[in-house]
């Protein structure tokens, strides 16, 4: 009797499966159908597009050429306005760059008289060979060691450091942890020199 009951319950389930089954098929035909259509038109949208790119590709490639110059030229007037800030010396008869280099207003060390020839190789070929008249430009520090008789209007009155008594709040500013008092500095004191 079981296997009766089985195999009437098949025999009504076949066609209730075939119909679904090929409802299926249908949809599946269908969304297939509707999916193509739909790959149809991004395509030809990415046709559209790829051809609306390449102008715009040309104008970013310009826009990154100028933007390189730009870079390169800013960086050129940076150079140039940071040596139009130097200090400058007038060379006189019987200088030399060591000479200039350890004046209590320069570097008051004569070992730096290469930051002046540096600073200065288009006027000067050979180091050893400087004409007065000359003016030179003097190479600023970004730190400075403080010496006997030092205050820090005259530190920043030094050639090397802005050549501007007025400017010596900035050392102070950049300095509070070290300087307690403006009006008394000490020998061997190192200050960081700041420059725009």
């Amino acid at each position: 009797m079981k296997k009766i009951l089985s195999i009437c319950a098949i025999c009504l389930l076949i066609p209730v499966l075939v119909f679904a089954q090929e409802m299926t098929e249908e949809d599946a035909h269908a969304e297939l159908m509707a999916l193509q259509e739909q790959l149809g038109e991004a395509e030809a949208r990415i046709a559209e597009l790829e051809t609306e790119l390449e102008p715009l590709r040309a104008e970013v490639a310009e826009m990154e050429s100028k933007a390189s110059m730009h870079k390169e030229k800013l960086a050129e007037l940076k150079e140039a306005w940071k040596i139009c800030q130097y200090g400058r010396y007038k060379v006189v008869e019987g200088d030399w760059l060591s000479k200039i280099a350890s004046m209590r207003n320069v570097y008051h060390d004569g070992a730096k008289w290469p930051m002046i020839y540096e600073a200065n190789k288009d006027k000067i070929k050979d180091p050893n060979l400087i004409y007065p008249d000359w003016v030179l430009f003097v190479p600023y520090l970004d730190a400075y060691t403080v010496i006997p008789g030092d205050y820090l209007g005259l530190v920043a009155s030094y050639l090397s450091i802005y050549s501007n008594a007025q400017r010596w709040p900035e050392i102070y500013e950049a300095n509070k942890d070290k300087i307690k008092d403006p009006d008394w500095i000490y020998p061997n004191q190192v200050f960081v020199i700041p420059h725009d």
